[in-house]
């Protein structure tokens, strides 16, 4: 089979994607192709993608109850645009419900809480969180919460016993722990504490770009162990590459003025990104420690300021499945990476 059919004919999901800030601050008619963000209902059609997890993600700086109030804005904004765009769009908590999106033609997508701090600590907001739709929960982004430490941040050594009550509820409610941002000993707490698959929403590999978000090598293996899926992350200054393949690092440049949060996570810099085989790197690296059977996609689209060349937004996604096949990876194996991981860990965790 080529690399487009195959495509075509597999199911693919991304478990982050950073599009709830560009719709709750913006609003934009996202079903016509955007000249800004990185995708909109078109761009995902060709993408071919069929499931998306949408992050509600709120800066550092913010009180826990405003930050509260943000995200409850930010929740609203996905169920406003599902409904908006029906025709293209629907909503899904569970493995069932993105089967069935997918059988009727649909995006099914699916609501996220970046940064665990917006539960306030207290279990009872989770609940509500949960009732809400939120499927998962990055449990930290930024900075370490009063539970939990970040991977720039930390404060407990790892859980506190709070944190790992946390853990616990969101298993008891069908959630998806995601660890992604985490310091490395809150990690390996989450595995210790986790009694079912917990999985990285947006990682990548440390062994190839040694960044404090990337995950070693006894990680990734531990998160596999435990059934969960490591969903790599795109983004130029995780993925690296050497001078030479023509990656520019990012100048850290910034828009003349700030016009909102999209700009803080979105601002596209000038320097090329890292060639699309660096991205291929990374999915061949957690695979030969993992298996194919526990990796997959974590674009960070319309969260980063830099992609690899050929992977400038969802449109391009086929070139993905084109790359990981020329690597050598068998047809089933792609398929599995595109979105049957995912989905598998959704039937053991969001029923």
């Amino acid at each position: 089979m080529n690399p487009a059919e195959l495509h075509r004919t597999s199911l693919v999901v991304d478990t982050h994607v950073d599009t709830a800030t560009h719709l709750l601050w913006r609003w934009p008619d996202f079903s016509q192709r955007l000249e800004e963000g990185h995708l909109d209902i078109p761009r995902l059609r060709e993408g071919g993608v069929d499931a998306v997890m949408f992050a509600v993600w709120i800066d550092e700086g913010f009180s826990n109850e405003a930050a509260l109030k943000l995200c409850l804005r930010g929740i609203d904004t996905i169920h406003r645009a599902i409904d908006t765009y029906s025709d293209d769009l629907a909503f899904a908590r569970t493995a069932a419900d993105v089967t069935a999106a997918h059988e009727a033609g649909k995006i099914a997508i699916l609501i996220t809480i970046e940064g665990g701090r917006v539960i306030c600590d207290d279990l009872g907001i989770l609940r509500m969180l949960e009732s809400l739709g939120v499927c998962s929960i990055t449990l930290a982004w930024g900075a370490a919460t009063a539970w939990v430490d970040a991977h720039n941040h930390q404060r407990h050594g790892g859980l506190t016993d709070f944190g790992r009550d946390v853990v616990r509820e969101m298993q008891r409610l069908n959630m998806l722990v995601d660890i992604s941002h985490l310091s490395d000993p809150a990690f390996w707490d989450v595995i210790e504490v986790a009694e079912r698959p917990v999985f990285a929403s947006h990682s990548s590999c440390h062994a190839l770009q040694p960044h404090t978000r990337n995950m070693k090598d006894d990680m990734i293996e531990a998160l596999a162990k435990n059934g969960g899926v490591m969903n790599i992350n795109f983004f130029g200054g995780f993925i690296g590459a050497n001078p030479e393949t023509g990656h520019v690092e990012p100048t850290l440049r910034k828009p003349p003025v700030y016009r909102d949060p999209f700009d803080r996570i979105a601002y596209m810099v000038p320097e090329p990104g890292p060639p699309l085989s660096r991205l291929i790197d990374h999915y061949n690296h957690a695979i030969k420690l993992a298996g194919a059977e526990h990796v997959g996609i974590g674009s960070d689209f319309d969260g980063v300021t830099q992609l690899p060349q050929g992977m400038e937004d969802a449109s391009n996604l086929p070139s993905l499945t084109a790359g990981l096949l020329e690597a050598g990876h068998s047809e089933h194996d792609v398929t599995q990476i595109l979105g049957a991981n995912n989905l598998r860990l959704f039937e053991q965790t969001l029923s």
